[in-house]
């Protein structure tokens, strides 16, 4: 008998609550509405940012931090950078999509199965994947908006912080998850070999 079930991931589970699911199925609803809440209010950012922001003064300030003159900028520079941080934003949803999946096999009892386990890893490796796109863009960002004032590049990579705390604590949680699920597909296929053999 197939332990995996039919029920598509994104419906809500309608067969009776089995006890495992009796006392996760609280945290998986809670950790979907929270990565739910998550994406949509980063998208929301960005979508506010793009058109109810003062490109003038969030340039003057750019410029008072670099110490340079960055009047004279395009509109189309500003548009390119709220585009390209909305394209970034899909990384996001697909993190948001991965760990929503791998919560819908744990409701659907299937905790320990290579199929949980492989949502895990790949949320583990989108969720990497974007905290080292993040830091590429934002130096990537600076260049956008500083074309026009054709500043050093060296000022440009050597300004600010490049990797902060909240790149860090997103890259430790998703190698986790990526260790993690690595380690429950590899036991979930041998339980599964040897289920075969008895």
């Amino acid at each position: 008998m197939s332990t995996f079930s039919t029920a598509s991931p994104l419906d809500p589970v309608s067969a009776p609550p089995s006890p495992l699911r009796a006392r996760i199925g609280w945290v998986c609803h809670l950790i979907r509405i929270a990565v739910l809440l998550w994406a949509g209010w980063l998208l929301l950012n960005i979508i506010l940012g793009w058109y109810w922001s003062n490109p003038g003064k969030m340039m003057e300030n750019l410029g008072r931090a670099l110490n340079a003159d960055l009047s004279g900028f395009s509109n189309a520079q500003v548009t390119s950078y709220h585009a390209i941080a909305l394209c970034l934003w899909l990384f996001i949803a697909a993190t948001a999509y991965c760990v929503w999946r791998l919560c819908g096999t744990f409701l659907q009892d299937r905790v320990f199965t290579v199929d949980a386990a492989v949502w895990m890893r790949r949320a583990g490796i989108i969720g990497l994947v974007s905290v080292l796109i993040g830091i590429v863009w934002r130096r990537a960002a600076l260049f956008i908006l500083t074309g026009h004032a054709h500043l050093p590049a060296a000022t440009l990579l050597l300004f600010g912080q490049p990797v902060n705390s909240a790149d860090l604590l997103r890259a430790v949680f998703s190698l986790f998850l990526l260790v993690l699920g690595h380690i429950f597909k590899t036991a979930a296929e041998i339980a599964d070999d040897q289920a075969r053999i008895v």
